[in-house]
């Protein structure tokens, strides 16, 4: 009717992605509770069990699009990069949720798995990594479609994270798996392998069993990723082509895969254990001594007293002045 106020597209689609996020979350062990005000989150979810409340909580950022995916791919630009430091501070980890209202399916990955890396840098990036414009696109992809399957297996994932992210893994070894692909000639076996070697004495991470939830140590040609089930917290490095290609590049390989573990303990604020895993890697790794590593770990490693780690990367550094194939 001409003349009375008419319902923006934009909020039927807000409406419609609330209830269908509603709907894959009406099992008795989820408890959704608005935020208001929502300050870049608009949900609050809790996980239950046999009743009681478990106090594990991840936080909601709803976003709808008219547009349908493509072979199973989505992408949502116009993410404010400030809302997503926002997201990557909060303690519990943020899933940024996407509705494809054509296709009626919703796309989630969590903020924390938001790579800073840019063409232009090497070496590991956080938020230090500043991105030029104020926005940001998220890609999902096949895997990153929100079922009542994937939502099944969120409590799980959201546990493993509550005993990492309290320390139940820190006091006891995290469970390693180790894949990917072959790094300048090296096999995952024979970095598996060093890695083993390298951590015989160190109780902060092991192989996992089979079967096992566990941290996930990729290896492409272009990065190590270490991530948490569910990709709940990751730490990517990413790798400069043929530096692994010299006599001593498995060992450089593997230690480098502890340089990503130490900063994924750093983002689980296990401080010693990060400090820990690069005592064992300085004097085998390039990563500490080609990237700009020292931005990201000095100041974690000064709140943390760790004078000892410090030094280590300065003698890798030394190191790096010795050898002309480091610099």
């Amino acid at each position: 009717m001409p003349g009375l106020p008419q319902r923006p597209p934009a909020h039927v689609n807000a409406q419609r992605s609330e209830k269908a996020f509603a709907a894959l979350f009406s099992d008795d062990r989820w408890v959704l509770r608005p935020v208001t005000p929502d300050y870049g989150r608009d949900l609050e979810v809790e996980l239950f069990e046999d009743g009681q409340a478990t106090g594990i909580l991840f936080g909601v950022q709803l976003k709808s699009i008219d547009k349908a995916p493509r072979k199973g791919r989505l992408s949502k630009p116009g993410i404010e990069t400030s809302s997503l430091r926002y997201w990557q501070k909060l303690d519990y980890p943020l899933m940024v949720a996407t509705y494809s209202v054509p296709a009626s399916q919703f796309y989630a990955r969590w903020a924390h798995s938001y790579d800073w890396h840019h063409k232009n840098h090497s070496g590991l990036c956080t938020d230090i990594c500043t991105p030029g414009p104020k926005t940001v696109t998220f890609h999902y992809g096949v895997a990153h479609q929100l079922t009542l399957e994937s939502v099944d297996k969120l409590s799980e994932q959201l546990q493993f994270f509550r005993a990492a992210r309290t320390g139940a893994l820190r006091h006891s070894p995290m469970p390693i798996r180790v894949d990917g692909e072959n790094v300048d000639g090296h096999s995952v076996a024979s970095t598996t392998k060093k890695l083993r070697k390298f951590t015989e004495s160190c109780g902060w991470i092991r192989l996992a069993e089979p079967g096992e939830m566990a941290v996930s140590l990729t290896f492409t040609q272009s990065e190590i990723r270490a991530v948490l089930p569910g990709d709940m917290r990751s730490a990517t490095l990413h790798l400069q082509k043929g530096i692994y290609s010299g006599p001593q590049g498995c060992s450089a390989l593997a230690a480098d895969a502890l340089v990503a573990l130490s900063h994924l303990f750093f983002e689980l604020n296990g401080d010693n254990a990060a400090a820990d895993l690069i005592m064992i890697a300085a004097s085998n790794s390039h990563a500490l001594v080609w990237s700009s590593f020292d931005l990201i770990l000095k100041p974690r490693l000064l709140e943390a007293r760790r004078l000892d780690a410090i030094e280590a990367i300065a003698k890798a550094h030394t190191r790096r002045l010795r050898d002309p194939l480091l610099s």
